[in-house]
C-alpha cells in the first residue's frame, strides 16, 4: 500500500477543474486530481535536476502510479473564491491610453484536514520509495502557487484522521474506469490506466521539435486544440457517504448591517390592542380563524414593506431566525363578539401579546387598513379603539396574574371551540373509534398543566347547539347562517359515537410549511372548567389554533 499525504499550510486548495474556463466555473476542483499530483512529481524532478532529462527510475515510478486509480481521502470542505481586476491600458502611452480591467477569479476549497492519495494494491521497492520521498520534499505547493503545502510519504500503519472520507473511482464490471451521472459522483481528471506514459504530463505524443531539441510546450498545443491530452481521461469518483450534506460546510455571506434598528428592538409600549371590525355584513364566529389569519398576514405584509423582506418580529409572527417561539409569549389574535347590535357576530379583534410590542410593531399594525374578506366583496376595515399594557376591565380576557386586576373565576367557559392538539379518534368520521388515553378532556387537562394551572378541575362538554343558535330580529327576515358546523355523530349506543358527542367542525390554522392549499378542518368542543376555588388562567386561549381565536375561555362568575 502506498499513501501520499498533502498537508495545506493555509488550509486552502486553489485549483480550477481541468479543461474549464476559470471565469465560468462555480467552485474549485474537488476532489484534487491524481493527474495534478503526477505533474507535481514530474515538476519536482526537473526542479531538483536542472538541465537533465528524465531518468528511467522516474519513468518507472510515475507510470506505476499512473497505471492505477488511487483512492482520494478528504475531510469536510467549504467552497469560496476571490476576485481581482488586472489593469489593462491597451496600446500606446499610459498617459493617453484608455483604462480597462480584466476580471480574474480564484476558486479555492477550504479544508482543515490533509488530502491523501492511496494506492491499495501498489507496493514500491526501497529504491522507488527513496525517489518518491525525495520528489515529495520538492513539492512546495499543490495546485496553484497559493496552495502552500507539505507532501510526505506515509507508512502502512499511518493513522487515519478523524472525520475522514474516501472518494472511490467508478469502475465497470471489467474494472474499466467510466463516468457516471449521480448526485454523489464528481468528475476527476486522471491518468488513463490503459495507456498512460510519463511524457504525457508535458507533451503531446504527435509533437515535433519546433526549434533545436525544444518540443512544443504542452499548453500551446492544448490551446490550439480542444484541451485534450494523451494518456488522460475524466473518471467519475464516488464521494463519501452523505455527500454533500455531511461534507460541504455552507459559509454565510456577510450581510450589510441595516441602517435602522430591527422592529423588535426598543422599549415595549403596549401589550394589548383592540380593533373594531367595520364590515357591511355580519361576520359569523365560524370564520374566527380565517379573520385572525388575514389580520396576521396583513401585519407580516406591512412588516416586510416597511422594514424589508425577511424582517423578523417574534412578537407579531411568533417566530424568529431560530424557529418558532415557545412559551406562548407572542401575539394572540382574538376576534370576539362584543357588540349588542349584532349578537353572536364578530365585531372586534383583540390582540394580546405577553412579551410586549415596540413602537415600530404598533406602527405596523396601524398600517392595516383593510382585510379582503368574502373573496374581496365585503372588505373588513380594522379601526384601533383601545391600546395599553392591560385589557380594560370590561373585556373578559384572561392574561394571568401579571394583570393589574386579574380575572378570577371558579367557572370558565369556552366561547370558541377547544381543538384538541392531538388526534383523539381512529378511523374516519363515518366510523370513529375513541382513544381512551387521548380524549379531548384529557388533552385539555394536559394543556392546563403545561401553562401552570395545577388546581383540580372538572371538565365537561357543553351543547354545540346552544352555541350555534343565532336569533333573528324579524320572522320575515331570512335566518342568518349557523355559527358553527355541527358534526353529526353516528346514531346508536355504540362507543364509536362518543368521540363526536357535542362536536363541531371548524377551519383551523394551517402552518406555512403545510403543502395542502385547502383550509385544515378540525373537530372541536365547547368546554366548561369548574375549579374548587376561583383561579386565573395564564393565557386567554388553549389548544390548537389558540393564537388565532380558537379555545378562547372567559369567566362565568367573575370574582
Amino acid at each position: 500500500m502506498t499513501t501520499i499525504q498533502i498537508k495545506l499550510y493555509w488550509d486552502r486548495y486553489h485549483a480550477h477543474p481541468w479543461g474549464q474556463n476559470p471565469g465560468r466555473v462555480k467552485e474549485a476542483e474537488w476532489p484534487p486530481s491524481p493527474w495534478r499530483l503526477l505533474r507535481s512529481l514530474a515538476s519536482a524532478w526537473f526542479r531538483s535536476h536542472p538541465g537533465m532529462a528524465h531518468s528511467e527510475e522516474l519513468r518507472a515510478l510515475i507510470e506505476a502510479l499512473g497505471k492505477r486509480l488511487p483512492l482520494i481521502g478528504i475531510g469536510k470542505v467549504s467552497f469560496s473564491q476571490t476576485v481581482h481586476y488586472q489593469p489593462n491600458y491597451g496600446k500606446g502611452d499610459k498617459a493617453t491610453a484608455s483604462y480597462g480591467t480584466t476580471r480574474h477569479e480564484n476558486h479555492f476549497a477550504a479544508t482543515s484536514l490533509p488530502i491523501c492519495f492511496r494506492w491499495g494494491a501498489l507496493t514500491l521497492d526501497d529504491t522507488q520509495k527513496a525517489l518518491l520521498t525525495t520528489l515529495l520534499e520538492h513539492v512546495s505547493y499543490f495546485g496553484r502557487a497559493d496552495s502552500i503545502c507539505e507532501a510526505t510519504l506515509q507508512p502502512d500503519n499511518w493513522p487515519e484522521p478523524k472525520e475522514f472520507g474516501w472518494c472511490k473511482p467508478c469502475l465497470s464490471e471489467g474494472d474499466e474506469p467510466h463516468r457516471r451521472i449521480a448526485p454523489n459522483c464528481r468528475d476527476v481528471f486522471c491518468p488513463d490506466p490503459s495507456s498512460f506514459q510519463l511524457t504525457d504530463l508535458w507533451q503531446r505524443r504527435t509533437s515535433d521539435t519546433q526549434v533545436e531539441n525544444a518540443p512544443i510546450h504542452l499548453v500551446n498545443q492544448m490551446l490550439a486544440t480542444d484541451m485534450q491530452v494523451d494518456g488522460g481521461c475524466l473518471v467519475s469518483y464516488e464521494m463519501p457517504e452523505g455527500w454533500p450534506q455531511k461534507w460541504v460546510v455552507k459559509t454565510p455571506r456577510t450581510e450589510k448591517k441595516p441602517s435602522k434598528p430591527a422592529p423588535s428592538d426598543g422599549p415595549k409600549v403596549a401589550r394589548y390592542l383592540r380593533f373594531s371590525l367595520q364590515c357591511r355584513v355580519p361576520i359569523a364566529p365560524k370564520f374566527t380563524v380565517t379573520l385572525a389569519e388575514l389580520f396576521r398576514a396583513a401585519a407580516n405584509h406591512h412588516l416586510c414593506k416597511v422594514h424589508g423582506n425577511g424582517s423578523q418580529s417574534p412578537a407579531l409572527l411568533g417566530k424568529d431566525t431560530n424557529g418558532p417561539l415557545e412559551g406562548h409569549q407572542h401575539a394572540f389574535y382574538l376576534p370576539m363578539a362584543q357588540d349588542d347590535s349584532q349578537p353572536g357576530m364578530l365585531t372586534d379583534l383583540h390582540l394580546w401579546c405577553p412579551m410586549g410590542l415596540t413602537r415600530a410593531e404598533v406602527d405596523v399594525l396601524l398600517r392595516i387598513r383593510q382585510l379582503s374578506w368574502g373573496k374581496g366583496r365585503f372588505p373588513v376595515n380594522p379601526v384601533l379603539i383601545a391600546m395599553g399594557q392591560e385589557p380594560p376591565p370590561d373585556v373578559k380576557l384572561a392574561t394571568g396574574d401579571c394583570a393589574t386586576q386579574p380575572l378570577r373565576s371558579r367557572v370558565w367557559q369556552s366561547t370558541t371551540p377547544f381543538i384538541p392538539p392531538g388526534h383523539f379518534f381512529r378511523g374516519d368520521k363515518s366510523n370513529p373509534k375513541a382513544k381512551a388515553n387521548a380524549t379531548p378532556e384529557l388533552q385539555l387537562a394536559k394543556a392546563l398543566r403545561e401553562v401552570g394551572v395545577g388546581t383540580p378541575v372538572v371538565i365537561q362538554r357543553l351543547s354545540a347547539l346552544q352555541h350555534s343558535s343565532v336569533p333573528t330580529t324579524s320572522t320575515d327576515e331570512i335566518p342568518l347562517m349557523p355559527a358553527w358546523d355541527i358534526v353529526r355523530a353516528p346514531e346508536g349506543d355504540d362507543l364509536s359515537a362518543l368521540p363526536f358527542d357535542q362536536a363541531i367542525e371548524v377551519a383551523a390554522h394551517q402552518n406555512s410549511s403545510d403543502s395542502m392549499k385547502a383550509h385544515q378542518r378540525r373537530i372541536g368542543f365547547f368546554m366548561q372548567l369548574t375549579f374548587d376555588e376561583p383561579v386565573t388562567l395564564p393565557m386567554p386561549a388553549l389548544g390548537h389554533s389558540s393564537h388565532f381565536g380558537l379555545g378562547l375561555f372567559v369567566p362565568v362568575d367573575h370574582a
